[in-house]
Formats: C-alpha cells, sequence, structure tokens
C-alpha cells in the first residue's frame, strides 16, 4: 500500500489497467437477449400415411416410447397420436448437463426400432434442435398484382436462406410456410381405361423411365468407369415422351398423349404463412451464442440487401423481428442506470462527507462495473438481459465498501494522522468487517448460482454479475480507493466547511446517539422489536401473489388457435382471416402475422414449438402496438 500511495504512476498503471480490461471485455462479451438455456426437450416425428389415430397410436407411438423408455436420462415422455402422423415429446432430467450423448443414444434407439413399425412408415426423426430462440425473422412476401406466385416465393426464400447460412456466426436457419413443387400427371379416365392402364400402372412405368442408377462398370488396364444411361426425367417433355403401350400397327402411346403434365404447388398445402394477410416465406435464423449480436445483425442485414437486389419487383424482403433491437435498449438502460446512479452517489456524498471523499467513492461505481465485465469475460458469462439485472441490482452494493473505507480514512486525517498511517490503519481496522459484510451477501446469492435445471441456468447471471462485483467493491475499496483518499484527501487547516467535510447535523446525530444508548440499556425489549419487522414480511409474503417473473416488456406477443383435427388448410386460413379483421380494430395492433399448420417461429426464450407436423396446430399471430420503422 505504501507503493501505491507514495508512487502515482504505480497507482496510474493500475487504474488503467482495469480500464483496459474493462472496457476490452465489454468489447468483446457476447451479446444476446436471453441466457441459453440447454436444450433438454426434443421431439419424434413419424409419419404412416392414411393411417387413424388409433392405428398410429398402436403401431407407431406405443412402440417408439417402450424403446425410448430404455434411457435413464428421461424425465417425462409423452406422445400426441393424430391421423398419419405420431409426436412423442421427450423431456431430460434437469441433472444432465451434456445432451449431446443422450440425444444420439435416442437416435440409436429410433434406429433399432425403425425395423418394428409397420410398412409405410417413415423414418422416425428426432428434433432436439428447435429449444432456443431465433435471432431474427426475415419474411419475402408477394406485393404484385394478381394471384401470388407461391413457387416464386418458395425459390427466392431458399435462396435467402442458404445466403443466411454462409453467413459467419449462423448457428441455425429453418423455412417457415414454404410451398412445395411438384409435377402433376393428369390422366384421362377414358382413354386409359380403354388401353387398360391404371393409375398404378402408369405411375410405375413413369418410375421406370426415371434412369438413374448406373448400368455397370467398364475395367480396362488403365480406367475404371462407371457407365449411366441417359434419359433422366429432367423435363415436362420428357414426361410426356414417357411411352406406356402400343397397339397392333406399332403405333406408340405416351404418357403426354392421355395425360395433362404440368408443374405445380403440392396440394394439399401442408403449411401456410401470412404477413399482414398476405402469403408469405419467413427465414428464421438463429445466431451462435458466443457472438456480439450487434455485429452479426450488421452482417445479416448486408447480405439481406445483396439478396434484396436479386429480387423482382414483385417480391419484399422484409425483418419481422430483431432481437438486437431489444438486446441494444436493455444495454442502454444499464449505462443509464450506471450514470444516474453516479450522479445521485456523488450528490448524496457531496451532503454528507464532501465534494474530495463524493469524488473518490463515486469512482468506485465505474471501476467496480469495468473490474465486473473483466471477471464475466474470463468466468464466460454473456452480457443479456440477467446479467445486466445483476449490475443494475449491485449498483447500490458496489459503494458500501468504498463508503465505510473512504469515511474512515478522511476521520483519522481530520484527526491529524498521517496518510499511509490513517490508510494502513483503516485497512487493518476494517478488512475484516468488510470482507465478513461481503461474504454473506454473496453467501445469500449462491443459492441462485447453485440452482439446477432450466431456471438456474436463466437466472443464474443475476447472481454470478452481483457476486462479481461485490467481489470488485472489496478489492478496489481495499486497494485503489483507499491509496486515491490518502493521497487527495487532506485535513482542514481552518474552519470546517460543508463542502469539505460535509454537513452535520446536531440535532440528528444527538437523537441517534440517544437511540443507541436505548437499545443497549434495555437490550431485550430492542430485540423484539427488531424481531417483529421480519416476522410482519413473513405474513405480509403469504398474501402477496407468486409470480416467478414479472410481466414482459415486449411489444410482441403470441396466439394458439386449435381447430378440429379434421380441419382442412383452407378453412383454417379463412378462420385465420376472420380473427385477422378482429384484431385489426383494436388499438395499437400494427402488425398480424400467421403461420398455420407448423409451430410459429420461436420469438423469445420461453416459446417451445410443438406442432411442427400438424396442419391444424398453433396458428400464431404477433402484434406491435408502437410503429416501428422499415428495417429492409
Amino acid at each position: 500500500m505504501s507503493r501505491w500511495l507514495q508512487n502515482g504512476r504505480l497507482l496510474t498503471l493500475c487504474i488503467a489497467i482495469l480500464l483496459v480490461a474493462g472496457l476490452g471485455a465489454l468489447a468483446t462479451l457476447p451479446r444476446t437477449e436471453d441466457p441459453r438455456i440447454l436444450n433438454r426437450v426434443a421431439m419424434v416425428i413419424t409419419a404412416l400415411p392414411g393411417a387413424s389415430a388409433e392405428r398410429v397410436e398402436a403401431l407407431l407411438s406405443e412402440k417408439i416410447e417402450n424403446r425410448l423408455r430404455e434411457l435413464p436420462e428421461i424425465e417425462h415422455l409423452s406422445s400426441t397420436s393424430r391421423p398419419g402422423i405420431s409426436i412423442v415429446r421427450l423431456e431430460l432430467k434437469d441433472q444432465v448437463t451434456d445432451t449431446i450423448p443422450v440425444w444420439s443414444r435416442a437416435r440409436d434407439l429410433l434406429g433399432d426400432v425403425e425395423a418394428e413399425l409397420p410398412a409405410g412408415a417413415g423414418k422416425p426423426e428426432l428434433d432436439d434442435n428447435r429449444g432456443y430462440a431465433f435471432t431474427s425473422l426475415i419474411a419475402l412476401t408477394w406485393r404484385g398484382e394478381g394471384d401470388p406466385d407461391l413457387a416464386v416465393l418458395g425459390r427466392y426464400g431458399e435462396l435467402l436462406r442458404d445466403r443466411m447460412r454462409g453467413l459467419p456466426g449462423t448457428d441455425f436457419v429453418e423455412l417457415f410456410g414454404e410451398q412445395y413443387e411438384e409435377i402433376l400427371v393428369e390422366i384421362d379416365p377414358q382413354l386409359s381405361s380403354s388401353l387398360q392402364l391404371t393409375p398404378a400402372a402408369i405411375a410405375g412405368r413413369i418410375a421406370q423411365a426415371d434412369a438413374k442408377v448406373p448400368a455397370g462398370e467398364l475395367h480396362n488396364d488403365l480406367n475404371q468407369l462407371q457407365v449411366e444411361l441417359t434419359g433422366a426425367l429432367d423435363s415436362l417433355d420428357r414426361i410426356r415422351a414417357v411411352p406406356l403401350a402400343s397397339d397392333a400397327r406399332g403405333y406408340l402411346m405416351r404418357v403426354g398423349d392421355l395425360a395433362g403434365v404440368q408443374r405445380s404447388l403440392k396440394t394439399p398445402a401442408d403449411e401456410l404463412a401470412l404477413v399482414d394477410g398476405r402469403p408469405a416465406v419467413v427465414v428464421a435464423v438463429r445466431m451462435l451464442p458466443d457472438l456480439r449480436i450487434d455485429r452479426w445483425s450488421q452482417g445479416l442485414r448486408a447480405g439481406l440487401a445483396e439478396v434484396a437486389a436479386q429480387l423482382p419487383a414483385e417480391v419484399e424482403a422484409e425483418i419481422l423481428f430483431d432481437q438486437n433491437r431489444y438486446t441494444e435498449r436493455r444495454l442502454g438502460e444499464l449505462v443509464e442506470n450506471i450514470l444516474i446512479g453516479f450522479c445521485l452517489i456523488a450528490l448524496v456524498l457531496l451532503v454528507t462527507l464532501g465534494w474530495r471523499s463524493a469524488l473518490i467513492v463515486s469512482l468506485a461505481l465505474p471501476l467496480t462495473v469495468l473490474f465486473t465485465l473483466a471477471l464475466m469475460k474470463v468466468y464466460g458469462l454473456p452480457i443479456h438481459q440477467m446479467s445486466v439485472t445483476g449490475l443494475v441490482v449491485a449498483l447500490g452494493i458496489m459503494v458500501d465498501n468504498a463508503i465505510v473505507m473512504v469515511d474512515s480514512i478522511q476521520q483519522r486525517r481530520q484527526r491529524g494522522e498521517a496518510a499511509l498511517a490513517a490508510v494502513s490503519g483503516s485497512i487493518r481496522h476494517l478488512w475484516l468487517p468488510l470482507l465478513g459484510s461481503t461474504l454473506t451477501t454473496i453467501l445469500a446469492f449462491m443459492p441462485i448460482v447453485l440452482m439446477p435445471g432450466p431456471a438456474g441456468e436463466f437466472v443464474g447471471g443475476i447472481a454470478l454479475s452481483v457476486i462479481f462485483s461485490l467481489i470488485g467493491s472489496w478489492l478496489i475499496a481495499h486497494s485503489l480507493l483507499a491509496a486515491l483518499a490518502g493521497r487527495f484527501i487532506r485535513p482542514d487547516p481552518g474552519r470546517e466547511r460543508w463542502y469539505r467535510t460535509g454537513i452535520r447535523p446536531l440535532n440528528l446525530a444527538t437523537r441517534f446517539r440517544r437511540s443507541l444508548e436505548g437499545a443497549l440499556r434495555w437490550p431485550w425489549l430492542t430485540l423484539a422489536m427488531l424481531c417483529l419487522l421480519p416476522l410482519a414480511g413473513f405474513f405480509g409474503a403469504g398474501q402477496l401473489r407468486e409470480q416467478f417473473f414479472p410481466p414482459s416488456d415486449r411489444d410482441m406477443f403470441q396466439i394458439e388457435l386449435y381447430l378440429p383435427a379434421q380441419t382442412s388448410l383452407v378453412e383454417t386460413r379463412a378462420t385465420a382471416e376472420r380473427v385477422s379483421t378482429l384484431l385489426q380494430r383494436a388499438d395499437g395492433i400494427q402488425r398480424v402475422q400467421w403461420f398455420i399448420g407448423n409451430s410459429a417461429p420461436s420469438f423469445y426464450y420461453n416459446l417451445l414449438g410443438g406442432g411442427r407436423g400438424r396442419r391444424t396446430m398453433p396458428r400464431r399471430w404477433s402484434a406491435q402496438p408502437t410503429p416501428v420503422p422499415p428495417t429492409a
């Protein structure tokens, strides 16, 4: 301490190192809106076209469930059997911290059960990649006149998806509302029956004409070549030219002679996305968790601009959701709270301790924040709403140690002690009591850090950032701030002035002294009165309404609409449009988006899509009550 007190360059160097470490951590720490919670939920989706819900339950769901029960890590296992499709939902125990090996074993078990499934059943598909919210949602909508060309929307949606996949830092990309194209062969029933050709026979002839298999290999002393036949079905004319039958005169009947061949969309469609009533294709993009969302979003917008330049006039690209907007707002609130806290602390301490002590104690706030950011970088704790909340919670705690230390040094200096003696004496006298106070507060937050499962992973950042702040507060108060107080706080040579030593109200001090004397004179009465307050708190806690998190301040929210299982996509869309008409009449609703036949893309941490493969499952609409400027 004597070196820091006497060597101003060493003290300046230490402060500079802390500034560089904190600002460097702020520039490089990953930034996301919410903590990354380990995904412990997955779905197994298996199709059996044409089967009833009862058959799906007996032939698919029960067999898959029984096989997956061999995994000891599974906490809950449930299934939903619908006509033509089985959805098995499995949830792992909270104690599982490495899910990759568990999902790998689950896929092995599904491979084993595949041989037990009936003919015509699809391969069981384990989907374990939907437990995280998407970072950005981009919509391609049809703005041209006439009927929308959904095939064109789908092609440009695939182009945008491929561009987003190539974006550095992209974790996962998925398309919503894509319409699949197919080749439709419409057979003339009279002609086909006269030739005694059934639809199955015609389909078999077309499949046989699609030459995609090798015809053999050619070997010699120099080469080994694979021989393939030409004639793959690569165009509509090629399909029309497929021979079907010939008569006695040698006339060859082809597919084009008795059927119409055209390219069309698959009917009925599996899913549909609507943005403000217009059909759309939505590209959902998710960022890797160890990146800064602001920098990644810049790359996303640049890639979107490149694709938008290639779009026709009838197709418009638009960002529906951008998580970076909410992340920047939370970070801006943190900076605003730090500035307000700095000003309030400086003002209060100016009145109570004087301007020199006020400035020194106020420095504890930015220095401790920088120290906390540096520890977050070392530990690997990103900047998200939980860690930012912890920093805001700790703002009032960061200066406690500094106030006690600086006030003690000031009191000693006012009594005429030398700077080194005042600093050394205060540190020797206060380091253990302040350490005990800091450790007890840290232990109070440890249950949150040690909380298992998704709840602990989500709220653990609050406790960690508070604990890092407490550690930094104690260390900085006993090192940098103590040295600064020893160098810059001097005894008042003349008459005491309030802006040098603070205001000292004698009446308040006298009353406080009398209250202490009374508490020491009647200790049992004092103890009883002190116990009344926590007892009243326990009583009041039982009257409060329980709620783990307060209502979200998002300007988006979700509604799920369920219709009977046999409802067609056309009827579902008509119902959605009627509901949209009612919603548009409400004040504050700016936009409405529907995702029909599939789960809506998750835009918040607690939204888990469970409707994949269900044509009547969640239809979601989101409303923004405040106008948002166009983003693309």
